[in-house]
């Protein structure tokens, strides 16, 4: 019988732990997707002379419903995420993602995450920021962000989506 209780204390800890450790390991994605994102912004902007925005406004990302399980996206990418040549480090994500692009000294397009995130003055140069929401919990009533721009490559994280 103490054997039992031992053991049931154990798990007590452990599993608590364990789907943490889960969950961070499935937003770790954030951090490469975001790196591959970066690195089309600056290629497009080199070729086009502009960045480039992916979705209309923050809400607008890809994949639409993200959650506790991973979503195929190689056969569905937007053909914004294919005007970028987005070449995604897995085949299935857990977040979604959008860029926000402007130009210098024009605040169209700057919304309410990237003044949460500290983006409060419109930048002197063209811009974009990067938004992820991940909801890793299943549960819809929080959900994580994680924010970065090409003035602070710093990734950002609120709530950590669970």
């Amino acid at each position: 019988m103490v054997t039992v209780a031992i053991i049931g204390i154990l798990a007590a800890i452990a599993v608590p732990a364990f789907m943490s450790t889960t969950r961070k390991t499935k937003a770790s994605e954030v951090n490469a997707v975001f790196a591959e994102l970066r690195q089309r912004q600056e290629e497009y902007h080199l070729a086009n002379g502009t960045y480039f925005s992916t979705g209309a406004n923050e809400g607008d990302i890809f994949p639409a419903a993200p959650g506790s399980q991973s979503q195929e996206t190689a056969a569905s990418m937007p053909a914004s995420w294919i005007t970028l040549k987005l070449r995604l480090p897995n085949s299935k994500l857990y977040c979604g993602y959008v860029a926000i692009a402007g130009t210098a000294n024009n605040p169209a397009g700057l919304g309410a995450k990237a003044g949460e995130f500290g983006l409060t003055t419109t930048p002197s140069t063209d811009w974009y920021y990067l938004v992820a929401r991940c909801n890793l919990d299943g549960n819809s009533a929080r959900d994580g962000y994680y924010f970065t721009w090409n003035g602070d490559t710093k990734v950002q994280k609120r709530d950590d989506g669970f």
